[in-house]
């Protein structure tokens, strides 16, 4: 290991922390969507907890509910190491319970989503299994030393490092809406409009310019310029992979391939050239270019109000309706919403002392 990887070894990662946030965030995003129609209950309307049980309770909606919340009990029990391993659990099943009530609370001011007792109960169970699957990891000081040494081995170590990857991390995640295009952040209005050229094309720049702006973002977070032609294969093999596994399971068998159109195959294409190019850059510049190729890839779609206003293609999903919209407007607000993040990120980070150096270190001991 090199000695620019040590010093960020003895600092605590806060990974856990950035990740629990902001995948708490998306739970918010998704409980509280479409944020409109608020309204009070009815003044003879019971609490929620207070309420008959649904007739019908399908085990999808119990797995749904138990899914969504497994990964941030998971990441709330991995805050804080040096805790003893029933406290990391009771806040990971405390914590997600919170969460769950006060979402479960706030949904009775909203007629158009239905407040459960099932709902809750699946949610706090969620995070006690995330949680004990925590317990699990911390049972294994093996992998998980390996994991942190290559960790600090491959990316830029203290919270930049850490707050970066959490970013990535949630981008990898909205990957799962085969509805969206591979790289990009719109659905794709070809699947309802006759395809045209001028679509195509816009389509392909979209998608070109998330490919520079997410390969070069990836490139400002590693260490070490010569891990970065693997370190983009396996992103862009990463994101295949979640697309083709979720259209598999969520689309169905006729609309397989519907996330991956020749515009969106040439757009790809297209924007690794530049990124190949583009990654010898000096730093300060490639910062730049990345925050400007995630913004473009906003503008390209805005040229297009049909692209821009394209709607869930709900018709192609093998899924019950209600969770669907969810699921879709989640993805794609996260997707829309990660180029501003990230581009508010690379600007806190140019303004760090050393990090438009050529040679040396910088202040998180980071190789440049």
């Amino acid at each position: 290991m090199s000695s620019s990887a040590a010093p960020a070894q003895r600092v605590p990662t806060r990974l856990p922390q950035y990740l629990a946030a902001l995948y708490g965030l998306m739970i918010v995003y998704a409980s509280l969507e479409p944020f409109s129609g608020w309204m009070a209950p009815l003044p003879d309307a019971p609490f929620f907890l207070f309420e008959p049980w649904p007739s019908r309770i399908t085990r999808f909606d119990i797995a749904i509910n138990m899914l969504a919340y497994a990964p941030f009990g998971f990441l709330l029990a991995l805050v804080g190491t040096r805790r003893s391993a029933a406290v990391r659990l009771a806040t990971a099943i405390g914590g997600g319970a919170l969460l769950s009530f006060a979402m479960e609370s706030t949904q009775m001011f909203l007629p158009t989503r239905d407040a459960s007792t099932v709902d809750f109960i699946c949610n706090s169970f969620g995070a006690a299994a995330g949680g004990i699957a925590a317990f699990a990891f911390d049972r294994a000081p093996g992998l998980r030393s390996r994991i942190a040494q290559w960790r600090y081995r491959v990316f830029l170590g203290g919270r930049s490092g850490d707050l970066g990857l959490a970013l990535l991390g949630v981008w990898l995640l909205s990957q799962v809406n085969p509805g969206i295009p591979l790289f990009a952040a719109t659905f794709d209005p070809s699947l309802e409009l006759t395809p045209d050229l001028a679509g195509t094309l816009l389509q392909a720049a979209q998608s070109a310019f998330n490919v520079i702006g997410v390969g070069l973002f990836l490139a400002l977070l590693l260490r070490h310029r010569r891990d970065l032609g693997v370190a983009v294969l396996l992103l862009i093999g990463i994101a295949l992979a979640l697309k083709g596994i979720a259209a598999a399971v969520l689309l169905k068998s006729a609309a397989w391939e519907s996330w991956l159109k020749p515009g969106v195959s040439v757009g790809v294409a297209a924007g690794a050239l530049v990124l190949m190019l583009a990654i010898w850059l000096p730093r300060p510049v490639r910062t730049t270019l990345c925050a400007i190729a995630l913004l473009s890839s906003l503008v390209a779609p805005l040229l297009a109000p049909d692209m821009w206003q394209a709607r869930a293609p709900l018709a192609l999903f093998d899924w019950p309706y209600g969770q669907l919209l969810n699921f879709n407007g989640l993805t794609h607000a996260v997707l829309v919403i990660w180029p501003v993040l990230v581009s508010a990120y690379l600007l806190w980070l140019a303004g760090q002392p050393g990090w438009g150096q050529r040679a040396g270190q910088s202040d998180a001991g980071d190789r440049v």
